[in-house]
């Protein structure tokens, strides 16, 4: 019985997190704001930069947080916070180069891919 009680609690649990997964890779919340991601594909040209990991395809971030409503999008620093918790703070000299693919990940060609975020959930405009 007992084995059967753990079971269902871990069946459970596991769809639990999927749900979660699930709307984490819909929506990012910029500056307070949820947006669909994919609104911003609709609305912004996609580009390609290289990366010393090679090319990366994506919209421009820069882009991307002027249609969020950003006033003066480079007069600040942005944080990147992924779903595991993971986050990087970036200035506007690499906001203006890098990109925000589908996957919700951004990339930058000029950074270290430390400053690589995956999966992002928030930004934060600091």
């Amino acid at each position: 019985m007992a084995v059967l009680i753990i079971g269902i609690s871990a069946s459970l649990y596991v769809h639990a997190q999927q749900s979660t997964i699930e709307n984490d890779i819909d929506s990012v919340i910029i500056n307070g704001i949820e947006f669909q991601t994919k609104d911003f594909f609709n609305k912004i040209s996609i580009k390609t930069i290289e990366t010393n990991d090679g090319e990366k395809t994506g919209i421009p971030l820069d882009e991307m947080l002027q249609y969020a409503g950003i006033s003066c999008i480079s007069c600040h620093e942005y944080t990147f916070k992924a779903s595991d918790g993971y986050q990087q703070s970036v200035t506007w000299e690499h906001i203006s180069k890098g990109v925000f693919t589908d996957e919700k990940s951004i990339f930058f060609p000029d950074l270290a891919r430390t400053f690589w975020v995956i999966n992002i959930i928030e930004v934060k405009v600091n």
